[in-house]
């Protein structure tokens, strides 16, 4: 259960009482303080984890007939929005460890129908991206890092 105080009551006061119930100042800090924390030029806040995906995908191009890579231990939402724009979620294996897509599963999951891979960082552990990356390249599509765990 999380724990919750007097702080975080008036940082919702704050927001109900500014008028801006979507988008607004706070949103604008938010995306802000990300973008700064992991080094991109630029964040955008969503509704979920889940819309920040399936927005990904359309800007990508995903559509039917098209394949992406997705571990087999994630949350439903992963594998849900490729699914959403009619395309086949790949399942690769995980790292027990991790909790993270095994790279060596990754590789035997590509074909010419992979249109992109989503490796996802469970639990705080960061997936191993530079062979997940160099996979990714040699057939030439993009990477979506599912993070909404990560931070």
């Amino acid at each position: 259960m999380p724990v919750l105080g007097p702080e975080e009551l008036e940082a919702v006061r704050e927001v109900l009482d500014s008028g801006y119930l979507t988008q607004g100042p706070k949103a604008a800090a938010f995306e802000d303080a990300v973008r700064r924390e992991v080094g991109s030029g630029f964040a955008f806040a969503t509704s979920s984890c889940t819309t920040a995906l399936h927005l990904a995908l359309v800007a990508l191009g995903v559509g039917p007939g098209d394949e992406v890579v997705v571990p087999d231990f994630t949350f439903p939402a992963t594998a849900n929005v490729v699914v959403q724009q009619g395309a086949h979620p790949v399942i690769a294996d995980i790292d027990p460890e991790t909790f993270c897509m095994r790279p060596d599963s990754l590789a035997e999951c590509m074909s010419e129908r992979t249109k992109v891979v989503m490796p996802v960082h469970a639990f705080g552990l960061t997936a191993d991206m530079d062979p997940i990356m160099e996979i990714a390249r040699g057939y030439g599509v993009p990477v979506l890092e599912d993070a909404a765990c990560s931070l």
